[in-house]
């Protein structure tokens, strides 16, 4: 896949995948934007695997497994998913850690949840709450793929909090052998 031509999905929460209503629409808008020509990557838990297969409309889970645009993968490792983030064009999940790591990377989140506990990303625009409504995971996505370049302000910090915290751990350290 290449840098910033597709889109990365995660989808783990059981709310999601145990409600059929749910999982469908989920999937329901992902194939309709795989459709529309983007490629969507997909790695999956294998228990959300399974859930697929038992949770899907027959029509859907087939239309799904012909769609050559809706790419879904076994697990990837943290440092795998980290690539993928960064290289993303824009992310939809339902995760809490990946909705903030799309903000470090500046890409723009759909949130297949209620509500977020990053609340700040919503009210700064760089995120969408678009819960399991096939319709609202629809329009973020035509509105995140239409608008302009958005403003990612520093609302976690500057990004330099490592470098602080190892400059104040020398100068103490530093100062406790002058003292020796």
């Amino acid at each position: 896949m290449a840098p910033g031509r597709f889109i990365l999905g995660t989808i783990h929460r059981d709310n999601n995948t145990d409600e059929p209503d749910r999982l469908n629409a989920i999937f329901e808008a992902l194939n309709q934007i795989a459709e529309g020509g983007t490629t969507i990557f997909l790695p999956l838990h294998p228990r959300a695997s399974k859930m697929l297969k038992k949770n899907l409309d027959k029509h859907l889970f087939e239309k799904l497994s012909l769609n050559s645009r809706l790419i879904i993968s076994q697990p990837v490792s943290f440092m795998d998913i980290i690539q993928l983030e960064k290289h993303a064009q824009m992310i939809i999940t339902d995760s809490g850690g990946v909705q903030k790591e799309a903000y470090f990377f500046k890409k723009p989140c759909i949130i297949l949840r209620p509500q977020t506990e990053w609340v700040e990303l919503v009210e700064n625009g760089a995120a969408k709450i678009a819960n399991a409504d096939k319709s609202k995971i629809l329009a973020a996505y035509e509105d995140f793929s239409s608008s302009g370049k958005l403003d990612y302000p520093p609302v976690f910090g500057d990004g330099n909090a490592a470098g602080y915290i190892c400059e104040k751990m020398i100068f103490a350290f530093q100062n406790r052998e002058a003292k020796k």
